[in-house]
């Protein structure tokens, strides 16, 4: 799946990177800092109006990369927040992690949302998202904000 151009970069998402991309001098700066194919990239946090993008990959270096540098990798997209995911009625989705504070991911478990559940969206077009939890058939509601701190990954995979 390529995904560059494809997606708007946000907070949470993850990926592997396969190739630096097309720009030459964009590659070779990245390649100098340590970016390379294979590696696993996740975006940390973006500045005030999205220049800037914190990430992070998987040896634990952080850093900042613009947005067109980021834009420019052919990855394959890992995990994002359910909020920006592609969402169907038809896929299955799991919780990869849950991005929100303490009291956030008590008020997850407590519906039956927590790293690992598998879950449908029935009616992905209306919100707040209706859930349908595959193990126990619970049908929690989750809004639009909630949706932002819910990383997940396809479960069809």
């Amino acid at each position: 799946m390529d995904t560059r151009h494809k997606f708007s970069v946000r907070p949470g998402m993850e990926c592997t990177i396969r190739s630096l991309g097309d720009n030459a001098g964009v590659a070779q700066r990245l390649a100098q800092m340590g970016v390379l194919p294979g590696a696993t990239l996740r975006v940390v946090r973006l500045a005030p109006f999205g220049k800037t993008v914190e990430v992070c990959m998987d040896q634990g270096q952080s850093f900042a990369l613009r947005e067109e540098e980021v834009r420019a990798l052919d990855c394959q997209l890992l995990a994002m927040p359910l909020s920006s995911a592609p969402i169907d009625s038809e896929h299955e989705y799991r919780v990869r992690s849950l991005a929100g504070g303490k009291a956030f991911q008590q008020r997850m478990r407590a519906v039956g949302l927590q790293p690992g559940k598998r879950f449908r969206v029935p009616y992905p077009e209306q919100w707040p998202l209706i859930l349908r939890l595959e193990d126990s058939g619970q049908t929690p509601s989750i809004g639009k904000g909630e949706a932002d701190k819910i990383i997940v990954e396809t479960g069809d995979e």
